[in-house]
């Protein structure tokens, strides 16, 4: 346990933290907020999941942008209205590889592009510690 803590810590950007999640040992998941609160999303490493969730009703969606240091990326969208709990995107990475994640507002309907954005978390492995 004393590594662990010295391992986990806050990551720095609009509401961010590394937390031990509720599942098997080493571990992590990773949470963050649009830099606004209006949304959130989070990655899970024990099971390769995504997840955002849209808290306000201002006709954007949140979108979890996610990358991995071996050349995937993609998104994770909640647009379908706010404060109905979190959507959970399912995804196979390398169990080697290492992700990243950033959360922002888009609105789809008028073609604007990444708003109120976080920065990225820092990079963390798909599985053990972080690095």
């Amino acid at each position: 346990m004393k590594r662990l803590k010295t391992k986990i810590g806050l990551v720095t950007g609009a509401a961010a933290a590394v937390v031990l999640a509720a599942g098997p040992a080493n571990a992590i998941s990773i949470w963050m907020s649009t830099s606004d609160n209006a949304g959130s999303g989070y990655f899970q490493n024990y099971d390769d999941t995504i997840g955002v969730s849209d808290t306000q009703g201002d006709g954007m969606s949140t979108v979890t942008r996610w990358e991995t240091d071996y050349g995937r990326s993609g998104t994770c969208v909640d647009s379908n209205g706010a404060d109905n709990g979190y959507k959970v995107c399912d995804y196979d990475f390398d169990e080697d590889g290492y992700g990243r994640i950033k959360v922002c507002l888009r609105d789809y309907s008028n073609d604007i592009g990444w708003i109120n954005c976080s920065t990225w978390s820092d990079w963390h492995p798909v599985r053990g510690f972080v690095r």
